[in-house]
């Protein structure tokens, strides 16, 4: 990608390429061999999960304690496997925001799709410390009887045990770091995907806002008091191409958001149903824990997952709705202007791109779910 872009996008760049996403990899071979350790690690993540409903007695408290590691990992990979079944989707997306940057010549413009670009960067960067912090988090209440051992020692070393209940076959207190490990590069290689996958998802989102955002200023601009006092045949002409630019640009967001629907369609319709539903066993397991157990460590490892899985929620519809808002803003761009000031001619031809307009724009999940603020606080009132 070009140099400007490059300057904004550079995190997410670094986070795709590491993960065997990047679709300009120049090395097949290092990409393949990327796909292979990752794939690896979580298929045996989630397996060695899983693999304890053979060796241990089954009940509620048990599924609920495997099945709410095993679902967020499981979101991970179906993210994972689906960006690489999109990656031509993927390379269509950036190769059209690289056109966007280069198409632009005013200074406006240029203006407003690096404010929408740094919006981007300071959002990947939240997200980026955010997960690891949890992940950090996690990890020293995991290692706790460790690192008590050095600074408070006992008689005897506290025992270690591993939060999520997997099967080994091996005595795991005898392998208790090399099980450790195995973990921790798991759910690391997984925050990890879950991280670039998100913010890639909403670099796209800002862009098609950007753009969204270009068209309705190129629309506000077209009709002005100076324009309107030149005589009739220019005028005309000025403001017809005025308009065709405005209506250019709309398009142009318009194809890139409706690629951006159909490239994660499938993507968003899956991550519903089980963002949902490991969502549903996280709380049902912190209530468990909260009221029976009452194992303080596992209770704040939970409530930390549930609140990843509730900022995730609404961290997309957020992204969805500011979609929405910017595909509506051409018609309130229109209606603002000074339409009644121009030649008729020019207001009927206004009136088609208000009408286009009113179109709503956004994110939809098989024809069904709108990805918004008035979904998300649908879902909460389900699961609360």
């Amino acid at each position: 990608m070009s140099s400007v872009i490059d300057r904004y996008y550079k995190i997410t760049e670094i986070i795709l390429e590491a993960l065997g996403l990047w679709p300009y990899q120049s090395s097949t071979w290092m990409r393949c061999i990327k796909a292979m350790i990752i794939r690896s690690l979580f298929l045996s993540g989630l397996l060695v999960q899983l693999l304890a409903f053979i060796t241990n007695q089954y009940n509620t408290s048990l599924l609920l304690q495997i099945l709410s590691f095993v679902f967020p990992i499981l979101i991970d990979v179906i993210k994972y496997y689906l960006f690489i079944i999109q990656a031509d989707n993927l390379k269509q997306l950036l190769e059209q925001i690289q056109d966007d940057w280069s198409s632009l010549k005013d200074k406006l413009e240029i203006n407003i799709i690096e404010k929408y670009a740094c919006n981007a960067r300071f959002f990947t960067i939240i997200v980026m410390v955010y997960c690891y912090f949890g992940l950090l988090l996690c990890g020293i209440f995991q290692c706790l009887p460790i690192f008590l051992d050095i600074i408070l020692p006992l008689n005897e070393s506290r025992p270690c045990q591993l939060f999520v209940i997997t099967e080994y076959f091996i005595n795991q207190e005898k392998y208790f770091y090399a099980t450790l490990l195995h973990e921790g590069l798991a759910y690391t290689i997984g925050t990890t995907a879950l991280c670039g996958t998100s913010v890639t998802i909403m670099i796209c989102i800002l862009h098609a806002c950007a753009l969204f955002e270009i068209a309705s200023c190129r629309i506000e601009n077209a009709i002005e008091e100076n324009i309107l006092m030149i005589p009739s045949p220019q005028r005309e002409y000025i403001l017809y191409r005025k308009i065709v630019h405005a209506v250019v640009m709309h398009q142009r967001a318009s194809k890139f958001a409706e690629l951006l629907t159909s490239s994660f369609t499938t993507l968003f319709s899956i991550l519903i149903v089980i963002g949902i539903s490991s969502l549903t066993f996280n709380l049902f397991q912190f209530l468990q824990l909260i009221t029976i157990m009452k194992n303080t460590t596992q209770t704040f490892i939970i409530a930390v997952l549930i609140i990843l899985h509730l900022n995730y929620m609404f961290i997309v519809n957020y992204g969805g709705q500011e979609l929405l808002n910017h595909g509506l803003k051409l018609f309130k761009a229109t209606y603002n202007g000074l339409w009644y000031a121009a030649p008729l001619h020019t207001q009927k031809l206004l009136l088609f791109i208000m009408q286009k307009g009113t179109m709503n724009i956004g994110l939809t999940c098989g024809g069904i779910f709108v990805v918004s603020l008035e979904g998300f606080a649908t879902v909460k009132l389900i699961l609360f």
